[in-house]
C-alpha cells in the first residue's frame, strides 16, 4: 500500500499539540525485566479508543468520548515490551513524559489505512474507530501515534497524555462465556489467541465449538505453528447472535450481530470484517489475548485479515480452512497478499516504495533482496516463471466468477470454480524449473509489475495446498518469538 504523508494533527486529552519526530525520539532496550514492568505498569490492560478521520482535506485523530478504559487482564510479555519487528502501517509508543523514555510500543495496521488507498478517500471524508491497547500505567504517560509516509517511513500524526487517575478502571462484565481450547502456560509467558463467533445463534453454539476445534487443529498442523504449539494459549468466546448468519448487503441479507461483522468491506463482495472496532474490543476484553480471529457462521466465500487488528473466515465455505489460515497470516505476521489478478478495492499502479510486509519486495536484486540469505546459489533474480500462462488462466476464472455473482448463484458455485482453479494452478506452479525454490517472482501485492514474491506458490498467493513458503514461515516465527520468548 502507498500512504500519503498528511499534516500532523494531535488532538486528545492533552489538547492540541504539534511536534517533530526528533523531539520524541529516544533509545531503549528491547528486553526488560518483570521488575521493570511492575515499576511502570499494573497487570491490567488499558485501551485508548480513538476516532481516525480523513479525506480530501487531510487527516485527524481524536480520543473517543469514553477515553481510556480497562480492557481486561494483561496478556502480553512482561519482558519484551518494545516492538522491533517494523511491521504495520501504524506504530504507537507509550512514553514516560518525565524522562521521554519509551516504556512500550506496538505496530499495527488499520481499516483507516486500507481505506486511504481506495478511490473513495480522494472524494469524501470518513471516520473509523481505532483502539490502542497497552499495559495499565501507574502514572501519566504520553501516547505517540505514527504512520508510514509515501516512502514507508514512520512519521508522527498524533499525541496525547493519558493520566490513569482519570481513566475508567472498572472491568467490563463479560458479554459472553469464555472457554479454554488449550492452555500451555501463564498468559504473560505465552502467545494468547482468542476465537470469537459471529452469526451463531444460541442454538448454533455447539457448532461454534466444533468449528473452533476443527480450525484450531488445522492451524497447528501448519508450520511454523505446528512446531510452536507449546508457545500458545487458545481461548474462545461464546457470543450468541439473535439469528444465524451475518450482514451481506449485496445479497440483501440483513442482520444486526454483536460485532457488526459484514461482507462487502470497501465494496469487495468477499472482504469480511467489522468496522466497529470498539464493539470488537469490548467483547474481546472478557479474556486475555494478543491476537484474535472471528469465525463467521456463513457459507458465502469470504474473510479478511488486518495486522494486529482482526481476522475473519467464513466457516461454512468449502474453502474455510484456506481462508482461516491465509487471513490469520495477514493478522498475525503482517503478511501481504501475494496474488495480483483478483479484483481489489485498492488503487494499483504507479511507482512503489519497498513494502514493509516481509514477504513482498520492490528490490529483487541479490544485493538488496530482503530474503537474499534464503536464496540458493544459482537461482536467477528475478526468477523466471510461467507468468503469461498463469495470468491467462486467472483472467478466465475472474470472468466466470463475476458471472456467478451477477447471476446470484449459491455459494457452492464459487466453491466449485475455485476447486477447478486450484487444480490447474497446482499443476502449473508446481512443475516449473524454479518451483519450490526461494527467489524473486514478479507479481505480488495486487501488482503485476514491479513487486515480487519469494516463491512460485504459497498460501498467501493461491488457494493451493502448499502451506506457507520459507519466507512467510520465518516472518511468523519472528512474531511468535516477540510475544512468547522470555
Amino acid at each position: 500500500m502507498t500512504l500519503r504523508r498528511l499534516p500532523l494533527v494531535a488532538l486528545g486529552l492533552s489538547g492540541l499539540a504539534f511536534f517533530s519526530f526528533a523531539e520524541i525520539s529516544s533509545s531503549s532496550s528491547s528486553v526488560s525485566s518483570p521488575a521493570a514492568f511492575d515499576a511502570a505498569f499494573t497487570r491490567r490492560t488499558m485501551r485508548l479508543d480513538l476516532f481516525h478521520s480523513g479525506g480530501p482535506k487531510g487527516e485527524a485523530v481524536a480520543v473517543a468520548e469514553g477515553g481510556a478504559v480497562d480492557d481486561g487482564p494483561w496478556a502480553g510479555s512482561l519482558t519484551r515490551l518494545l516492538d522491533d519487528t517494523n511491521l504495520g502501517t501504524s506504530f504507537f509508543e507509550i512514553r514516560d513524559p518525565r524522562t521521554n523514555r519509551v516504556l512500550f510500543s506496538r505496530g499495527y495496521s488499520s481499516l483507516y489505512a486500507e481505506w486511504e488507498t481506495t478511490g473513495e478517500a480522494k472524494r469524501t471524508p470518513r471516520t473509523f474507530a481505532e483502539s490502542l491497547r497497552f499495559p495499565w500505567p501507574k502514572s501519566p504517560v504520553q501516547v505517540v501515534l505514527s504512520r508510514r509516509d509515501a516512502e514507508n517511513v514512520f512519521q508522527p500524526v498524533f499525541t496525547t497524555v493519558v493520566d490513569p487517575a482519570g481513566a475508567n478502571p472498572a472491568s467490563r462484565p463479560p458479554l459472553g462465556k469464555v472457554w479454554t481450547v488449550f492452555e500451555s502456560g501463564p498468559a504473560t509467558e505465552k502467545l494468547d489467541l482468542l476465537m470469537l463467533g459471529e452469526g451463531y445463534a444460541e442454538k448454533d453454539l455447539p457448532k461454534f465449538h466444533a468449528d473452533v476445534k476443527k480450525l484450531v487443529d488445522l492451524l497447528f498442523s501448519c508450520e511454523p505453528f505446528k512446531s510452536h504449539r507449546a508457545d500458545f494459549n487458545v481461548r474462545a468466546l461464546d457470543l450468541p447472535s439473535a439469528e444465524t448468519g451475518v450482514y451481506r448487503p449485496d445479497s440483501r441479507i440483513f442482520r444486526r450481530t454483536p460485532l457488526s461483522v459484514q461482507y462487502g468491506i470497501f465494496g469487495s463482495e468477499r472482504y469480511v470484517l467489522t468496522y466497529d472496532e470498539h464493539a470488537l474490543r469490548e467483547a474481546a476484553s472478557a479474556a486475555p489475548y494478543d491476537f484474535l480471529e472471528i469465525l463467521v457462521n456463513d457459507a458465502r466465500y469470504g474473510g479478511g485479515g488486518v495486522f494486529n487488528d482482526q481476522a475473519t473466515a467464513a466457516v461454512d465455505s468449502s474453502w474455510a480452512e484456506y481462508l482461516f489460515v491465509h487471513e490469520f497470516g495477514h493478522h498475525f505476521a503482517g503478511l501481504a497478499d501475494e496474488y495480483y489478478t483478483s479484483d481489489v478495492a485498492y488503487e494499483t499502479g504507479g511507482e512503489k516504495p519497498e513494502p514493509w510486509e516481509p514477504n513482498v519486495t520492490a528490490h529483487p536484486a541479490r544485493g538488496s533482496l530482503k530474503w537474499a540469505d534464503l536464496v540458493e546459489e544459482g537461482t536467477p533474480l528475478p526468477t523466471p516463471w510461467e507468468k503469461d500462462a498463469f495470468e491467462k488462466e486467472s483472467r478466465e476464472v475472474q470472468k466466470t466468477r463475476h458471472a456467478i455473482i451477477a447471476a446470484g448463484k449459491p455459494p457452492s458455485a464459487l466453491d466449485d470454480l475455485f476447486r477447478q482453479e486450484a487444480k490447474a494452478e497446482t499443476a502449473l506452479l508446481g512443475s516449473m524449473t524454479w518451483s519450490g525454490k526461494v527467489g524473486a517472482f514478479e507479481g505480488a501485492a495486487y501488482e503485476a509489475k514491479g513487486l515480487y514474491r519469494s516463491s512460485a506458490d504459497c498460501i498467501m498467493f493461491t488457494r493451493d495446498s502448499v502451506g506457507f513458503c520459507p519466507v512467510c514461515r520465518r516472518a511468523i516465527t519472528r512474531v511468535i518469538e516477540q510475544y512468547a520468548r522470555p
